[in-house]
């Protein structure tokens, strides 16, 4: 065999091995780019989720400040029944204090006018009292 012969046979056989090589490394980059896709697919699954999360999370604090403003003014509407409440009870506690100390002297000056007016008399016996003269 000449040497042009065994170069040429050997060029051939490179070449065919790199070719087989491209081959290969062209199925191993193909199959990197699927993997890759799949990647980049599964990460804008992941995005669309974070950002359907973002809105959620946004609508859900947007609630929570319009339930705050609206416990406030319930806050607010419970302090002023609370203070309507405190002035009634010290209204009535007032008026306890006075029917304590008025009723058992007006009872009694009723008796004691009873003596002397029939109808004294009988309005303080319609309403369970009776009168014994002295």
């Amino acid at each position: 065999m000449k040497v042009p012969h065994v170069l040429t046979l050997i060029a051939a056989i490179v070449f065919v091995a790199l070719g087989v090589a491209c081959v290969l490394l062209g199925f191993s980059v193909r199959g990197l780019r699927i993997e890759v896709a799949g990647q980049e697919g599964e990460v804008r699954a992941a995005e669309a989720r974070n950002a359907d999360l973002a809105l959620a999370m946004q609508v859900t604090e947007e609630r929570m400040e319009r339930e705050e403003q609206g416990n406030q003014a319930l806050r607010k509407e419970l302090l002023q029944r609370q203070a309507a409440v405190q002035a009634q009870q010290e209204q009535i506690n007032q008026g306890t204090v006075i029917a304590q100390q008025i009723a058992p002297n007006l009872l009694h000056d009723m008796a004691e006018a009873s003596v002397k007016n029939d109808k004294i008399k009988q309005l303080l016996t319609r309403h369970g009292y009776t009168v014994q003269p002295k």
